[in-house]
Parts: structure tokens; sequence; C-alpha cells
């Protein structure tokens, strides 16, 4: 209840703040006269400071050579048609949103017009589909969002046509969209719809705010009241509930329309100083592990090859600490490029080209305490090598957005090998389209029954065979950072009906060994399942022993001083027909009859 209560006065006293600053610094003027074209994040500079970069930095060199190759290959394609995958738009929305950044960048950086008409192209194409699909605003969002700054970008390129086509569209299938009752709750929400959909009627307001000056300042005076709700999230060091890929997506439209709002208004009207806020580029950074997977809790994937972020860039150049971009630009001057939200590469440019790119330095931290609603500890031994040594451990609640029953998970990497995995999320059309009631979040209901999202496939605890309370909720004791181990302890109590009592001390020590070790109590009798979900080949060795075995290198799963435990190792096949395979992973464990209490001790030893 302090949590909530703490999340509640910060987004009051955040929405106070904003409202007072706008009375005093949103004025009409900036809508009737506003900035010249470009005004949405370009400034005077931009593009000449990017292009010295490019030139100057082999890995800023490789990234514009990839944007150029792939907006020359956007010039023979089609543009976009009007098709729903379910009940999304989404995916059309993304693909115009990237070829209109694509092709402007490729046309601010090269003056061939080709671009910018292929770009024009794109806009009137998706100015003409009958809507946004409006049901899922996400959608429009992202479209209001390619077609605002494709039109503003280029806005001395286009035809007056095509410019009364966009600016028709953005008003009348963007912004108008958001006044309507039936769409308006993203207004209220507290994750990345509300900073998707916020930046997309932002982008869209200013882009056009000449030709409709009362909406477009209505507009902008509407998200900033409105977005402190999602920023309150951040608090109070930087974790983001939903996890790294909507880290990504979330806070990418959120720097956008922070750096909208400054070239367009002359201030970003503080958003960026909320709390925790410029911390999360530490959290992106860290839940990233030395194999480049990251730590995928909640409806995050299972990806485990490194992708690089340019949007780490902007926190960069904010706040002065190279740090943040250091194991990216490292992958940068070998390794393959896959970019996080690759649509939003162009505008990352920009944000790099701000960076002192000639003095990167890793970060100063090996240790990373993430507090909040989804508290976690992670460790990594360094930031160069992919034989660096991980842990990283979790509370949180499944009742959080997003969230799996993953609380008390853990992923650990040792001598280049994952050894416990989370499977990652499923994807979501691929549960909806065969009748799942994936977004009912109640106890009971289906979407925890889907294998990857129930507590029985994550590395955690679960007892008599139940899935984890969703009201309940594992917080965070204490942390370790010591000479001898580091780690942290969460109490887990909450989220089982039949124990009074569930603590988990999770360490890691100086050559890589783990100790997870949970402290039970309970009233009555029952069956305590511990799990880790693994990869690794597994051979039960004897009654407290199992060999793991992956890549030429082995760990021993021990579990230690606990009598009458059973050792495990059990297939991950399918429980559902409406569940994803997955292939070449098992989980291990023990089975422990509880009576009352128990010190239950497992250890991860790593074999030399």
């Amino acid at each position: 209840m302090c949590d909530i209560m703490r999340r509640l006065f910060s987004i009051i006293a955040l929405s106070l703040l904003f409202f007072t600053v706008q009375s005093q610094n949103l004025s009409s003027d900036s809508f009737v006269s506003p900035k010249p074209h470009p005004r949405l994040i370009l400034q005077e500079g931009d593009v000449a400071a990017l292009l010295k970069a490019v030139e100057t930095s082999p890995q800023m060199g490789r990234l514009d050579d990839y944007i150029i190759s792939q907006a020359e290959q956007m010039l023979e394609q089609p543009v976009s048609v009007y098709k729903k995958q379910g009940k999304r738009l989404l995916s059309v929305s993304r693909l115009v949103l990237e070829r209109v950044l694509f092709c402007s960048y490729a046309y601010l950086t090269t003056k061939d017009v080709n671009f910018a008409a292929r770009a024009e192209r794109e806009m009137v194409a998706a100015a003409e589909f009958e809507n946004w699909n409006p049901s899922h605003f996400l959608d429009v969002a992202e479209m209001t969002t390619a077609l605002a700054l494709g039109y503003d970008w280029l806005y001395d390129l286009l035809s007056e046509a095509s410019r009364q086509k966009i600016e028709s569209a953005i008003v009348e299938k963007g912004l108008l969209g958001a006044e309507k009752e039936s769409q308006m709750w993203f207004y209220r929400r507290a994750n990345n719809w509300n900073q998707v959909c916020n930046c997309g009627m932002i982008l869209g307001a200013l882009a056009i705010s000449e030709l409709k000056p009362e909406l477009a300042k209505q507009m902008v005076e509407k998200s900033l009241l409105s977005n402190p709700i999602a920023m309150a999230t951040y608090a109070p060091n930087g974790v983001y509930v939903e996890g790294g890929g909507y880290w990504s997506y979330g806070t990418w439209f959120e720097v956008v329309m922070i750096e909208a709002l400054r070239s367009a208004l002359g201030s970003s009207f503080g958003i960026e100083k909320a709390d925790g806020f410029l911390q999360s580029a530490d959290f992106i950074n860290f839940i990233t592990a030395p194999s480049g997977g990251r730590f995928n809790y909640s409806d995050d994937g299972s990806r485990m090859r490194k992708s690089q972020n340019p949007l780490l860039g902007w926190f960069a150049a904010e706040s002065g600490d190279t740090g943040v971009i250091y194991d990216d630009f490292r992958s940068l001057e070998s390794g393959a490029i896959r970019i996080e939200e690759r649509r939003m590469l162009p505008i990352g440019m920009f944000f790099l080209s701000r960076c002192d790119l000639d003095n990167l330095q890793p970060p100063k931290s090996n240790f990373y305490v993430g507090k909040g609603e989804q508290p976690l500890f992670i460790y990594r031994s360094g930031w160069e090598s992919k034989e660096d040594t991980y842990l990283a451990a979790k509370g949180g609640s499944a009742s959080l957005s997003h969230a799996h029953m993953d609380a008390g998970s853990f992923i650990y990497e040792w001598g280049g090998v994952r050894w416990s995995i989370d499977l990652g999320s499923q994807n979501y059309y691929s549960l909806e389209s065969k009748g799942v009631d994936l977004w009912n979040m109640k106890e009971g209901s289906q979407r925890w029954d889907v294998f990857r999202i129930g507590s029985s496939s994550h590395s955690t605890l679960t007892v008599d065979g139940r899935n984890h309370k969703v009201a309940g909720r594992a917080t965070m004791v204490e942390s370790f950072d010591n000479e001898a181990y580091r780690g942290a302890t969460f109490d887990l109590s909450q989220l089982f009906d039949c124990l009074s009592v569930a603590m988990r001390k999770i360490t890691i020590d100086n050559v890589g060994k783990v100790s997870v070790v949970d402290s039970l109590h309970t009233e009555k009798p029952c069956s305590v399942r511990w799990t880790m979900t693994t990869n690794a080949q597994a051979k039960v060795l004897s009654k407290s022993e199992i060999l793991l075995t992956q890549n030429g290198k082995s760990i021993v799963v021990r579990a230690v001083k606990s009598r009458g435990v059973k050792p495990f190792v059990i297939s991950n096949d399918p429980p559902h027909s409406y569940d994803a395979p997955n292939k070449d992973s098992r989980r291990v464990g023990f089975d422990l009859s509880l009576r009352k209490k128990a010190r239950f001790a497992v250890e991860l030893i790593p074999l030399d």
C-alpha cells in the first residue's frame, strides 16, 4: 500500500507541476505562429553535426551506411497497404514510420530528392487509408508520428496536394480520434500506451499547429497533464515495470516527445526530471547480459543476440555519461547491426551525434539494484567479454502490466553460457487467434494457464502445483555487495496460499558460484518445487545433484543439506494446443515435502 500511495502522490505532484508550468509558458502564439519547419526534433546545425560524426566515427559510419542501404531498397518497394493482423494494424503503422524516417534521413544527409519523393508517396498512401484502426490506438499513434515527422522534415519538398492530404489525415484520423470518449482511456494508463499515444498526439499537434492552433494547444495540454502517470512508473531509480522490450518502446516515444517539445516550443516542461527516468539508461544496460541476451522478465522476448539501441545516445548526451553507450559501440566495432526499435534509428543518429564519441568509457559499476514495484538486482563481473559472469533476480507481482508469474526467478550466465533462462513471451496473436483470454489479469484466468506466463515454467518456487497468487507481491528485503559475494533477499510470502513465510536469498561469489537459499514456513504440510529452466543438457547424478552441460562447459546444481529432496529433469513440451513450442529447453530442480519449516539451499557450481 505504501508503494501505491507514494506513486499516487508522485503523479499528483507531477501533474500539478506541469499544469503550473504550462499556464506560464504554453502560450497561444506558439501555435498560431509557430517556428518554421522543420520544428520537430531537428534544430539548426543538427544535420551538419551528424555528418561530422558519421565522418569521424567508424561506428556511426556503419550505421549511416546501413540506413542509406535500407532506404535505397525502399525506393523500389511498393507503398504500404491497409492490412490488419487480428485486431491490430500496428505492423503497417510501424512499416510506414520506418520507411518515412529512413527515406527522410537519407534525403537530409544526401540531398537526393528520390528519397524525399519515396517518403512522400508512403505518407500519401497512408493518409488515404480508410482509417488508422482507432480501436487499437497504438496503431493511430505510430501512424500519426510517422506522418507528422515526414511532413515536418520534408515540408518544403512536398507538393501542395500531398501536404493537404497529410494535414487532413493527421487531424481527422489522428488527433480527432483521441477526442472520442472510447479512445481517451490511454490518457489514464500508467504504461507504454500512455507514452506512445501521447507522443503521437503531441507530434501531430505540433506539426500542423498553425492550421488548427486551438486544437493543437488543447492536445498538447492534455498530453502534458496525462504523461506524468506513465513517468511515475520509472520511480524511484529507473526500473521499467513492463521489462526491457517495453522500456525501449515506451521510452523511445517518451524521448521523441520531449525533443519535439523542446524544438517546437522551447521547453520540455520538465518531463525528463521525473524520478528515475534518466537512471533508466543504467537499468537497460544492466538487464543486457554479457551474452547479448536480456534479463527478459515479463512480456519480453527470448532473443539471445546482442542488439544496439541508439536511444541510449540521448541519455548519454543528457547526462554526459558515455558509459551507457559503451557496450553498444563496442558491439558495433565488428558485430552484426541489430537495432532495437529499428524504425527509430534515424532519430537515434541525431542523438548519438551529440555525444563525445572519442572518449567512451565502460560503466563505473558492476552491480545494480532496482527498486519500486518490480525490484531486481543484477551483477556482472565486467563489461568487456561475453564470458563475464552474470546474475540477475527479481521480485514483483503478476498483477503488474504485462507481467508473468516470474517473481523470485533468476538469470545466470557463466563461461559464455546462459544456464538459467526465461522462455520469454509468446506472440500475442498466436494466442488471441486461438481464443485465449490473454488480457484478463484476474485470479484463475486463462492467461495464467499459458505455459510461458504461469509460474511453473520460471526459475522460481511452485507450491502444491499451483500458480502464484496474482495479487501477491514479492519485495526486496535487502541487497549485498561486498568482497565475498553480492546478491539480494526477496520476500515471496504473498505469492503462496500455503506458505506463511517464503524468503529467497540469492547470491554469487567471486568464482561465479550461485547460492539460492529459501527459508520456508507452513502451517500445514505441502509440496514445494524448486525449478530452474535451462537450455543445457541435464543428467541426475544423485539424490542431491544434477549435472548440466552446454557448449563444452558444465555446472552442477546441488541441493545442500536438504533431507528428502527429489531431483527431477522434465521437458518443456507445450501442455496446451495454444502454447508455443519450447525447443531445446527443459526444467531441472528438486521437489520437497514441507511439513513445518525448512531451509532449502541449492548451489550452482561451475566446473573448471
